[in-house]
């Protein structure tokens, strides 16, 4: 364990870590002997990357290794260094992201306890995403929200539903819908009256998001969305298999528009006819005959 890895500028330990640590009065002394030569090289090697130290073991007393990095570059995940168990030769080094993962079968990282290797692995599959990678990443964070979004909705509007109708058959079974919102009207308690009525307008409305989404999920599936991906500056947009990259000049004026409209509203969020905010970053936006002919001015 060297105090030299902790010492490096660009090695630094992670908030939450941090608070925990402060918390139990425990305190960082030096990495985990089989991750120290890896994240001392690759740090020297590497200045513009920020190693932080997201997870610590055991030491001796107070005292805690890291054993866990997460490697940043300009604010992007480029991947992690930590430690994993591997059969019989028990703990081993694990070098881990997307990219990686998508090469291997049984598991998500590579893994070895060669400290010469894992730097290898890490200079060669650790870089920022392309933009294919980029778009890939935004798909599945997509279809994450997109296919999502129906459920939680119909369990609010389930939920609206069941208490209409529980006041309503005490009292329909008798005398009949139209007498019930009449009871409504003249004889029910003011609180009651809201409250039904406030379900009655939350189903309303509720009903016209879950046609939105149910829309942006066909379509979504159907890859006759615009997927939109901010990208420093520039936009990544899917619509079916092709992908074209625009600026703030080049961007289609109602794909613009929608943006604009989608901004103001929070994460995961529908608008109608107009699409969802999955991030501030990526959105699927309902394509409409304009959007392959209009151009930015």
């Amino acid at each position: 364990m060297s105090m030299n890895t902790l010492s490096l500028s660009n090695v630094v330990i992670g908030e939450d870590l941090q608070k925990s640590l402060d918390k139990e009065g425990l305190k960082l002394t030096g990495v985990y002997g089989m991750l120290d030569p890896v994240v001392s090289r690759l740090a020297s090697l590497n200045p513009l990357w920020t190693f932080v130290i997201n997870n610590s073991g055991l030491g001796m007393g107070s005292a805690r290794v890291a054993s866990g990095f997460t490697v940043k570059l300009d604010g992007e995940e480029l991947g992690t260094i930590g430690l994993s168990y591997m059969g019989q030769r028990g703990r081993v080094i694990s070098i881990s992201n997307d990219r990686i993962g998508k090469g291997r079968q049984r598991t998500d990282s590579y893994r070895t306890v060669d400290a010469d290797k894992a730097i290898l692995t890490a200079k060669k599959m650790f870089g920022k995403m392309n933009p294919n990678e980029r778009i890939s990443k935004a798909k599945d964070a997509a279809e994450r929200v997109v296919s999502r979004a129906s459920w939680n909705k119909e369990r609010d509007r389930t939920q609206h539903q069941g208490y209409i109708k529980n006041e309503m058959l005490a009292w329909v079974e008798t005398k009949g819908h139209a007498m019930f919102l009449e009871y409504l009207k003249a004889e029910a308690i003011p609180s009651l009256r809201h409250k039904v009525n406030t379900s009655m307008e939350k189903v309303e409305l509720l009903e016209v998001e879950m046609k939105t989404i149910e829309r942006v999920q066909k379509d979504f599936s159907d890859n006759k969305t615009a997927l939109v991906v901010k990208d420093t500056g520039k936009y990544l947009v899917r619509i079916g298999d092709n992908v074209e990259l625009y600026d703030d000049n080049t961007l289609p004026v109602d794909m613009r528009m929608k943006m604009g409209m989608l901004k103001l509203v929070e994460d995961e969020q529908y608008l109608t006819d107009v699409g969802c905010k999955v991030t501030s970053e990526i959105f699927v936006l309902l394509v409409d005959e304009l959007t392959n002919v209009s151009k930015g001015v």
